[in-house]
């Protein structure tokens, strides 16, 4: 289960990532700040949508079942977003399922009155302004995909992600993400550590050895 977290902490959040310029006063009092364990599903694909969800810290993977039985990763986020805006805007059921990676945080909105919402202006206008970034973002991922190689990719997203020199790399989840194969991440990792540009330290745990050669690859905006 999900667990409630206590309203001075919601407060705190609130003003941390000025939730208050995506949420309407009138709708504050609603708000719940609510964390979710590693595994625990915040939403599932074909489920009524309960809530409006904005993401605050953490890391999730949202995902998509096909027909044919197979998940699909459409991607993995760590940054602060909405959750559930397509659902809400569309009236359909959740059209993906997004899990947490590791304990993570969401402010979320009870959708008891829909057409309160549908009413709202600066609510919709909040809504359609950040379907707006993710279709952006949508494009940028696109034509990165088809624009670079998987390893100038992964170069680039070890660089946003290491501390101090060390990261971790989920094959499955990046794989779907770059839109590869496992196989073939396999094989860029292992070129990576075979070069000594990084190595690893533990399962799934890696520390970069020659950050130049590894800067050399990133993608530059």
């Amino acid at each position: 289960m999900e667990a409630r977290v206590a309203d001075h902490q919601l407060k705190y959040y609130l003003t941390k990532y000025k939730l208050y310029q995506i949420f309407p006063e009138h709708y504050i009092s609603q708000l719940q700040l609510v964390t979710y364990k590693k595994g625990q599903a915040i939403c599932q694909q074909g489920q009524t949508l309960g809530h409006l969800f904005y993401f605050i810290e953490g890391h999730i993977k949202i995902v998509r079942r096909l027909f044919n039985g197979k998940e699909h990763i459409l991607e993995t986020q760590t940054e602060p977003t909405l959750i559930g805006d397509i659902e809400l805007m569309s009236n359909q059921d959740s059209v993906s399922s997004v899990i947490a990676l590791e304990t993570s945080r969401v402010v979320q909105l009870p959708l008891k009155n829909r057409q309160q919402v549908y009413q709202d202006p600066l609510l919709l206008y909040q809504i359609g302004r950040q379907l707006a970034q993710k279709l952006e973002q949508q494009n940028i991922i696109s034509s990165t995909n088809i624009s670079y190689s998987v390893k100038e990719r992964l170069a680039t997203y070890i660089l946003s992600h290491e501390e101090e020199g060390i990261f971790q790399l989920q094959p499955s989840v990046l794989a779907d993400a770059f839109g590869t194969s496992y196989r073939h991440l396999g094989r860029v990792v292992k070129q990576l550590l075979d070069q000594g540009i990084i190595e690893r330290t533990a399962f799934k745990t890696y520390r970069i050895r020659e950050r130049l050669e590894l800067e050399s690859l990133v993608i530059q905006n």
